[in-house]
């Protein structure tokens, strides 16, 4: 049983809201490839962070604001000019409860025809590519509850083998002591064919894993 929330501190209630967001399909397009949208983390993390009693704060350094015109020439040849505005950030992790802070620096940069929108744009961008940063947030063309179910099926595939690798190594162990396999099987009041089903099989790899153990264990107290 997990920790109770009024219980967590800043640092486990982040570990929390990093479980709901660890993979996230993109769901937009743009300028020639896809992206997840600042609103699809948003709706991902605002709830969770709501119960966990944690807000975000992005705030800018102060003196640091700066916008500037681009001269440039598009595809096209044209002559054109655009905004590019830029400002040293930091965004804020506070615990409501317990007024515990993070900060982590960060950057804002936005170019368009208009300083308002060059603003904007780079705000949202700022915002997003946090989140995803922050978090080590995987993104996707495909269904995110696909890839944590054959993430999950490989993880129990691990756990397998390695219970299945324990299980060789003490049998190897437990055929030098009764000489023969055929005897071990006896000893284990088992065949060989159950044996095999149960080495493949999750729901009686621990048992045994525990008689194996078991008939080692006594090979050693009664030495």
């Amino acid at each position: 049983m997990g920790k109770k929330i009024t219980d967590m501190n800043l640092q486990e209630k982040l570990q929390e809201l990093k479980k709901i967001v660890s993979i996230m399909q993109k769901d937009a397009e743009g300028h020639g490839y896809n992206y997840v949208t600042e609103e699809s983390i948003l709706l991902a993390i605002n709830n969770k962070m709501i119960e966990l009693g944690l807000r975000l704060i992005p705030r800018f350094v102060p003196n640091t604001l700066n916008a500037e015109p681009i001269n440039y020439q598009n595809a096209k040849g044209q002559s054109k000019t655009d905004i590019l505005v830029t400002s040293e950030m930091e965004f804020i992790w506070e615990d409501i409860a317990s007024n515990e802070k993070e900060y982590i620096p960060w950057i804002l940069v936005g170019q368009q025809a208009d300083g308002s929108q060059a603003f904007g744009s780079g705000l949202t961008y700022s915002n997003r590519y946090f989140l995803l940063k922050y978090f080590n947030i995987a993104t996707s063309n495909d269904d995110p509850d696909k890839i944590r179910s054959e993430i999950e099926a490989e993880e129990e595939r691990k756990k397998i083998s390695a219970v299945q690798t324990k299980i060789t190594k003490l049998f190897e162990k437990a055929v030098q002591k009764f000489q023969t396999k055929a005897d071990l099987y006896s000893a284990l009041g088992t065949t060989r064919e159950e044996f095999l089903k149960a080495f493949n099989s999750k729901d009686k790899q621990d048992t045994l894993l525990e008689q194996l153990e078991l008939i080692l264990k006594e090979d050693k107290n009664n030495a």
